[in-house]
């Protein structure tokens, strides 16, 4: 029953895909929160740079928009990334729970087979031991082999 053996070893192969995208995906939004949170302090220097001299107070408002700019689109990539991680668990999850059903469905093929096997062996060794017994019951003298 290679066929079931085999759908196993696929399923699991793509479940390992799955979470390896769902992790680079993980990954990616760490890398732009962490782009997010370098922004909010890099805001905070600049305005305390501004504020100790002329030149910083005149270019800073050019620069809190800019700065507003790319906060706006590393937040929007963020959620588009979420939103992307979100289904990404969702398809984790679903190729779980279909390997699942095949990892059972050859459990249960092994232990069937298994349990074939323990009763063909029984068969054997009571075939064995009726021959036995009818083999000392034509011996002459009887069973126990006295005279």
């Amino acid at each position: 029953m290679s066929a079931l053996n085999s759908l196993v070893r696929v399923h699991t192969w793509g479940l390992n895909e799955k979470r390896h995208k769902l992790a680079e995906l993980d990954a990616y939004a760490d890398k732009l929160r962490n782009k997010l949170a370098a922004l909010e302090r890099e805001m905070e220097t600049e305005r305390g740079a501004a504020d100790k001299s002329l030149e910083g107070t005149a270019a800073f408002p050019a620069f809190v928009a800019a700065a507003l700019e790319r906060r706006r689109r590393l937040r929007e990539s963020l959620a588009n990334i979420e939103q992307a991680v979100e289904l990404a668990r969702e398809e984790v999850n679903a190729a779980y729970r279909e390997l699942k059903k095949y990892q059972l469905a050859y459990d249960n093929y092994l232990q069937r087979e298994a349990e074939e096997s323990a009763r063909r062996e029984r068969e054997e060794l009571d075939e064995i031991g009726v021959d036995l017994h009818r083999r000392a019951q034509d011996r002459p003298g009887g069973p126990d082999g006295r005279t």
